[in-house]
């Protein structure tokens, strides 16, 4: 199987950006650009210069209370997250609770609501009641939990089967949950984050890593 991958850029420096943009789009089907590395007042500049690529682009701008690096105000994250809308990239990733405490950003098109537990894992009921909130905003929905267990990756898993929307990215960080970034593939999700060269988050595959399970024809 041929898995559709999404690389991860993550640079403060937009001329190094672009060019690592460049690198994992010969490699990958998609990039996603971290731009909360980024200082704010180099952003629309960057997304100007690689705007021929931003259908294949997932845009980014992830606050320090969600794990991300955005350096200015909450305010000026979320106007540059309209202003990001305005280049219309494959997808742009909201958190859920953004997207509930700003009802504007609602009419942002190609949006991905997300939403991630770096502690642990919720229940089954807790993780169906969340991706019930999460279909109410955006038809394409990223959860993302942190396995301390093999059944911690079952239970996010198990969203599948369940009532979903049209796109579905759910999966667990970790080592001991690594395969259900490879599961999620197999039921349903649309593509796959690696890294480059080294992992960048618990338990992800490598390009090379994801390309040599591919030719090997074991999964």
């Amino acid at each position: 199987m041929k898995y559709t991958l999404c690389v991860p850029v993550a640079e403060e420096l937009p001329g190094i950006a672009a060019d690592r943009l460049r690198r994992a789009l010969s490699v990958a089907d998609f990039a996603e650009l971290r731009l909360d590395y980024m200082k704010p007042g180099l952003v629309v500049s960057f997304l100007e210069e690689v705007s021929g690529d931003l259908s294949r682009c997932i845009c980014t701008i992830r606050s320090k209370q969600e794990g991300g690096r955005f350096a200015g105000t909450e305010e000026e994250r979320r106007h540059l997250l309209f202003e990001v809308s305005e280049f219309e990239p494959y997808l742009q990733d909201v958190e859920l609770a953004t997207i509930q405490d700003c009802p504007s950003l609602r009419n942002t098109s190609n949006m991905m609501i997300s939403w991630h537990d770096f502690a642990g894992s919720p229940g089954d009921a807790e993780l169906r009641h969340r991706l019930d909130t999460m279909t109410q905003y955006s038809d394409v929905v990223k959860m993302v939990v942190t396995a301390h267990k093999g059944s911690d990756a079952a239970a996010i898993l198990g969203l599948y089967a369940a009532h979903t929307p049209s796109s579905l990215i759910a999966f667990a960080m970790g080592e001991v949950a690594k395969f259900s970034r490879i599961c999620s593939m197999h039921l349903g999700a649309p593509f796959m984050y690696v890294s480059m060269y080294e992992a960048t988050a618990p338990g992800q595959y490598t390009l090379n890593e994801i390309r040599h399970l591919e030719k090997s024809e074991v999964i």
